[in-house]
C-alpha cells in the first residue's frame, strides 16, 4: 500500500473521533445553546433552560480551588477571601481562561445552613498573580456557610461548579422549614410564586413569579445579570443548587429596559422535599432585591 493511502487511512479514525467528541451533549450546561450579546456589546452566554439541580456532594469537576479567609469571620463584619484556582492540567485559572456568563466571569453563591442568608457575589481576578481571585462577604448569621463557584472555561462550553464552605463563630439556632411560603412582602411590593406541574416537560415544576405594589399595580422588572430575574433553589442540606432563568425568550438589551408582567421558571427537583428559592430581582433601576420562597416538591 502506498504511503499516501496509509496516511489517509490512519487519519480517518482520528477525524471521526474528533467530530464525535465535538458533538457530544454538553451536560449539565444546557443553557449554552447560543452566543448572545450583553448590554455592553460583549459576547455573553446565557439562556433559559438550565433548570437541573446539581448535587455537589456527589458531582465533582477536575479543578482545584482553595479558599482562604484574609480577615476574621464574624457576624455583620466584612471578610475578604482569596481563592487559588487550578485547572485540570495544573495551570492557574486566569481571567482570560473564563468566558462571560450572564455578564460576569465567575458567580459565587453563598448560603448559610438555615438558608436564611443568601448572597450572590462575583470574584475578581488578581491583577498580578495568575490563578488568584478575590471576593468579600459579610455573613449575617453564625454557623456554616456553603459556597458554590459557577463559571464557564473559555476553551470549553462545559459549565464548572466547585463547592467549599466556611464557619462563622457564634451561637447557631434555627429550625428546618416544614411548610410552603409562596408569598413575601418587601417594602411596598408583594411578591408571589405560583407553582404547577409542567405540561411540556416531565418531572418539571413551572414556577411563576409575580410582583405587585400594595395598591395592586403590576411592578416592572429591570435587568439583573442579563435577565429580568433569576431564581436559585437550595435543598435543605445545601449540598447543591439549581440556577434558574425565565422560560420566556426575553433578553434585555439595555440596562434601562423594563419588563411588565409575570415570569415563569422551570425547576426539576432531584427528590421530594422542601426547597428554599431565592429570587434575585430589580424593581427599580438602582435597587437589587433578594426574595425568599419555600416550595414543597
Amino acid at each position: 500500500m502506498k504511503p499516501a493511502y496509509k496516511s489517509v487511512l490512519l487519519t480517518i479514525p482520528f477525524l471521526v473521533l474528533f467530530f464525535v467528541i465535538r458533538n457530544l451533549p454538553v451536560e449539565p450546561c444546557d443553557f449554552l445553546h447560543e452566543e448572545t450579546y450583553n448590554a455592553e456589546g460583549e459576547i455573553d452566554y446565557c439562556g433559559s433552560d438550565d433548570n437541573g439541580f446539581v448535587d455537589l456532594s456527589i458531582r465533582k469537576w477536575p479543578m482545584n480551588a482553595e479558599f482562604k479567609a484574609i480577615d476574621s469571620l464574624k457576624i455583620n463584619q466584612p471578610c475578604k477571601f482569596e481563592i487559588n484556582i487550578e485547572q485540570a492540567d495544573g495551570s492557574p485559572l486566569t481571567s482570560k481562561d473564563v468566558a462571560l456568563s450572564h455578564t460576569q466571569k465567575i458567580h459565587l453563591l453563598a448560603v448559610n445552613e438555615s438558608l436564611d442568608d443568601y448572597q450572590h457575589i462575583h470574584p475578581v481576578a488578581d491583577g498580578l498573580f495568575d490563578g488568584v481571585w478575590h471576593f468579600e462577604i459579610t455573613p449575617k448569621l453564625a454557623g456554616k456557610y456553603s459556597l458554590f463557584l459557577d463559571f464557564i472555561p473559555a476553551k470549553s462550553p462545559r459549565r464548572v461548579l466547585i463547592s467549599s464552605s466556611f464557619n462563622v463563630s457564634g451561637e447557631e439556632d434555627f429550625t428546618r422549614v416544614e411548610k410552603e411560603t409562596l408569598a413575601y412582602s418587601f417594602g411596598d411590593i408583594n411578591f408571589q410564586l405560583e407553582k404547577q406541574i409542567s405540561q411540556t416537560k416531565e418531572g418539571q415544576i413551572d414556577l411563576t413569579l409575580l410582583a405587585k405594589s400594595k395598591s395592586g399595580d403590576t411592578v416592572e422588572f429591570y435587568p439583573v445579570m442579563g435577565a429580568f430575574a433569576h431564581l436559585v433553589a437550595f435543598d435543605q442540606n445545601a449540598v447543591g443548587f439549581a440556577h434558574l432563568h425565565p422560560l420566556e425568550d426575553l433578553r434585555p438589551v439595555k440596562l434601562s429596559e423594563a419588563y411588565t408582567g409575570s415570569l415563569t421558571f422551570g425547576f426539576s427537583a432531584p427528590k421530594p422535599g422542601i426547597y428554599r428559592l431565592w429570587a434575585q430581582v430589580k424593581t427599580s433601576l438602582d435597587e437589587e432585591t433578594f426574595i425568599p420562597f419555600d416550595i414543597r416538591v
